[in-house]
């Protein structure tokens, strides 16, 4: 199949409330949207790296750059498979939200041409998944208390707060005692420090489920011995760029669980990859989030569709809870903690063009055979 043009638009969504992490608060969301003609199909992918370089190495504009350099290249070139593309642009990139906004447009357009969804492309295979909540760090008892109240009633089947260094674990044991049937993870963005291992064992005898990111983004062997001493599940989210990360991980027994997130490792494939290595080794591989728009998040669905990939509920909360107005149509609806996964052909939703006009920032950027 052979690529004929790629656009890039870019976007800002703005979230209802602001999102508050160890590492930042955010605001706005930038988004590009990358349009992709595969002989005559158009698809569309999204890029999801961050305004800055808070969360990741890799900041929005160096995504941007990375595939103004790669787009040229891929024009006339033909690819009989998305795995093919994205071996091709392993060999020419490390920048991973770049390589994977372009291999989400052509999975998009491949499905499309060939009249298979995304599941059926990459193995899933359940009808709906079962998805959580984050809950960014609350300026208050009562704000917390409130937001998790709100969660619980929407039938979210895990919710996960966001800690920081300053949190009040007392208060935080406190809070969730009152919610003794909700499954709780937290979320500390590699904020803590080896040293903190008595708070590790404080959320783990408040019944804490899971702690993402503990440690810095590079202390793997902290993470490997904190999860020697614990029952409670580490996941790794920060530390993980790159399929690379999750096999060093796995050969280390740095962790028991995996936080994937596909435009965060190199794309679907990749992502694929890394659930088919974790499980294989016995590890709890599951989908997070990053603020993605209903395009974004409908990748990660069928993603979780995988078996397997979904035993730790997914972070693919409803569509409409963190942005004012997003780029799909018909975006799916929440029931009983569950989330239907699109069988549409390609990504199976449909663009919100009138949204998606509203929301762009600038030109858009053309590359033509």
């Amino acid at each position: 199949m052979r690529i004929e043009q790629i656009e890039l638009r870019p976007l800002m969504l703005r979230l209802k409330q602001p999102f508050k992490t160890a590492h930042d608060v955010t605001y706005d969301r930038p988004l590009t949207l990358v349009a992709m003609t595969v002989d005559g199909v158009i698809g569309y992918g999204d890029v999801q790296s961050f305004i800055d370089h808070s969360y990741a190495s890799e900041s929005h504009a160096e995504s941007i750059t990375e595939i103004e350099r790669l787009a040229p290249m891929l024009l006339g070139e033909d690819f009989a498979t998305p795995p093919d593309i994205a071996n091709w642009l392993a060999e020419q990139s490390t920048l991973s939200f770049a390589k994977a906004g372009l291999e989400m447009a052509f999975y998009d357009a491949y499905g499309k041409a060939t009249h298979q969804s995304l599941q059926q492309l990459i193995g899933g295979a359940a009808s709906q998944i079962a998805v959580g909540i984050a809950i960014g760090i609350a300026d208050s008892p009562t704000a917390l208390l409130s937001s998790i109240s709100d969660a619980v009633s929407q039938g979210y089947r895990r919710i996960k707060l966001k800690i920081n260094q300053q949190t009040d674990l007392d208060m935080l044991k406190t809070v969730i005692s009152q919610f003794p049937h909700q499954q709780f993870s937290v979320d500390a963005n590699a904020s803590w420090q080896p040293a903190d291992f008595a708070r590790l064992q404080q959320l783990e005898a408040a019944g804490i489920f899971m702690i993402e990111q503990p440690f810095a983004i590079d202390d793997w062997q902290a993470h490997q011995q904190a999860q020697a001493r614990l029952q409670m599940h580490i996941s790794l989210d920060e530390s993980l760029n790159e399929l690379a990360d999750v096999k060093r991980a796995l050969a280390d027994q740095t962790a028991d669980a995996f936080t994937i997130k596909q435009a965060k490792i190199g794309g679907i494939t990749a992502a694929k990859t890394a659930i088919e290595l974790a499980l294989a080794a016995g590890k709890l591989p599951w989908l997070g989030g990053m603020l993605s728009s209903g395009l974004g998040r409908a990748v990660d669905a069928a993603l979780a569709s995988i078996p397997g990939a979904n035993s730790i509920p997914s972070d693919n909360s409803q569509a409409d809870r963190y942005f004012e107005r997003d780029i799909i149509l018909d975006a799916p609806v929440l029931h009983a903690g569950l989330l239907p996964v699109p069988t549409e052909p390609g990504i199976g939703v449909a663009l919100d063009w009138e949204a998606i006009h509203a929301l762009q920032t600038a030109p858009i950027i053309i590359f033509k055979a």
